[in-house]
């Protein structure tokens, strides 16, 4: 479902990535009308790559070239359909084997097209919501105004809560 948080866990996943020792993290938003085209474009700009001008055989091949004996994590959010990267220009059946794909979206489908294994996310219950919000405020805050405690209390109900993966 939307709004349970992938993109905020994919976004903390890049920022973690970083500190592991990956030459490249490359993060990517597909979205329902993504293409090839957009997806190269996008990748190769985090790649410092010139992307004008080039045909998406160059681009293949610019982004296969790049990528192929490095250690890269390539993160894609909000992916509404099976992506052949390969023709993106991903390297992902070659020697290489230092990468990861890690991808956000709402379709079991899609992960099983995609031979991806999955992490489900799920809603805090309004418990564990409220719970949540007061650590993450702290107490000063939360006990500053009457105001605040009870918009905290409101959507702790209301929303059943905040992500939480599975």
């Amino acid at each position: 479902i939307g709004g349970v948080g992938k993109t905020t866990l994919l976004k903390r996943i890049n920022n973690f990535m970083e500190g592991l020792g990956y030459e490249i993290v490359i993060f990517v938003v597909v979205s329902e009308n993504g293409s090839i085209e957009g997806i190269q474009k996008d990748i190769m700009i985090r790649l410092g790559m010139k992307v004008e001008n080039t045909t998406y055989l160059q681009r293949e091949g610019i982004i296969r070239r790049c990528l192929n004996d490095k250690k890269f994590v390539l993160l894609l959010d909000d992916v509404w359909k099976e992506w052949d990267l390969e023709e993106v220009g991903v390297p992902i059946h070659g020697n290489n084997k230092n990468y990861k794909i890690i991808f956000t979206t709402r379709s079991r489908s899609v992960c099983d097209q995609m031979q991806a294994k999955r992490i489900k996310i799920e809603c805090l219950n309004s418990e564990e919501a409220w719970e949540l919000f007061q650590t993450t405020v702290g107490e000063t805050i939360l006990n500053s105004t009457i105001e605040i405690k009870r918009i905290g209390e409101q959507v702790a109900q209301e929303c059943g809560g905040l992500p939480l993966a599975l």
